[in-house]
């Protein structure tokens, strides 16, 4: 009989642990949902038009002038880029009249200089065009002293330590580097593991082609910098963004391929917020914006299909104005989303970073434990530009 009331009274034991725990996991439960109610993202505008009040038409690339404090959309629908002020409204377009005819992406330089990387138009060719701070053009810069320039085709452009020029274009490995007077110097290309094209022995001795995994250099369409001189080069193939110091020499690399919470599908858009730690990442398939620190690490990510605010259909672009909003060209609804985005961080688990020891390995960690941003709340109301 002592066995047996030894065996009860452990059981009731058991089942009082249980149950403590399960109450202590709910009170930490209820606290983490309380905590993000308040932890969404909140819509501050939404550029809807241009100058003439006529709708934007697929928005594709925003980049931002921390000078002048003005926000550049390039209307790829009209062609033409839509400058917008501190109040979100539109101050002017710029189009065939002031050398804009082709835009893909653009850059303002600390003294007003407007760079526009543009397309192949009519008996134009591709080109770099230069405007000064009141937008008259001052130089284009025609590709040439370097393998394919005649079918480069810039998408984005980014200045970096002593004036280069970083331009990343459509189709390319790596990225073109010019000097200040839109020389070109060299290529500067990440090497990983992607499909390439290799001669493998056939039957006698014939060479056949056939494309495998290996190292090879990788796509890149996407670069910015930062107020360090340090460049970043997303690559929509590798799913990978691959961080240089100011001299071009490689740091680490972050990001990781897929389909689910965490990982990059389709990443399009790049944007450096060095004020508040993180780096945004545009998921262009997963219609999603993804968040890391600056070394690499995953924080969190917001958004998802849809056509409130907050919600994305192809997001291609992202920027930063100098009050830490998120600018996010929403290609397919055919708007600019303008979106403050709270700090997450002082709910996620700690871990160090492995970037520091491991550069090209990507420092996804803790995706799992990690909850996502609600999208915002049908009854917030954001400004219509």
């Amino acid at each position: 009989m002592g066995w047996i009331y030894r065996y009860n009274t452990y059981g009731r034991l058991f089942s009082l642990s249980v149950l403590l725990f399960l109450l202590l996991s709910g009170l930490v439960t209820v606290r983490v949902a309380v905590a993000m109610k308040a932890l969404v993202v909140k819509p501050v505008a939404m550029l809807t038009a241009d100058d003439q009040g006529v709708p934007l038409a697929c928005p594709s690339a925003v980049f931002f002038d921390k000078t002048s404090e003005e926000i550049y959309v390039i209307n790829s629908g009209k062609g033409r880029i839509v400058v917008y002020g501190l109040d979100f409204f539109p101050r002017i377009s710029l189009g065939a009249g002031r050398g804009v005819d082709a835009p893909y992406g653009g850059y303002i330089n600390g003294d007003g200089r407007l760079y526009v990387c543009q397309g192949r138009r009519e008996d134009k060719p591709t080109r770099l065009t230069i405007l000064n701070a009141a937008f008259f053009p001052i130089k284009e810069n025609k590709f040439e002293g370097f393998e394919g320039a005649g079918t480069f085709i810039p998408r984005r452009v980014a200045l970096g330590h002593d004036g280069k020029i970083y331009l990343a274009g459509i189709n390319t490995h790596g990225v073109i580097v010019l000097d200040s007077e839109g020389n070109y110097l060299r290529h500067l290309t990440p090497m990983d593991r992607v499909w390439i094209d290799e001669d493998k022995s056939g039957q006698g001795s014939e060479t056949v082609s056939k494309k495998g995994p290996g190292k090879g250099p990788v796509l890149i369409l996407e670069v910015c910098t930062d107020k360090a001189g340090r460049i970043y080069l997303l690559s929509e193939e590798t799913s990978k963004i691959y961080v240089y110091d100011q001299n071009e020499n490689f740091l680490f690399s972050f990001g990781k391929k897929g389909g689910s919470s965490g990982k990059l599908s389709r990443p399009r858009g790049l944007a450096v917020d060095e004020d508040r730690g993180r780096i945004y990442v545009v998921d262009y398939l997963r219609h999603t914006i993804l968040v890391y620190n600056l070394s690499g690490r995953y924080l969190f990510e917001f958004g998802g299909r849809g056509w409130g605010p907050g919600w994305f259909n192809f997001p291609t672009s992202s920027a930063i104005d100098n009050q830490g909003h998120l600018i996010v060209a929403d290609f397919f609804n055919n708007r600019v989303q303008i979106l403050e985005v709270p700090d997450f961080t002082e709910l996620l688990p700690k871990a160090e970073d492995s970037n520091a020891t491991k550069p090209e390995e990507s420092s996804l960690r803790d995706v799992e434990s990690v909850p996502n941003f609600l999208a915002v709340p049908p009854s917030k109301k954001s400004r219509s530009r």
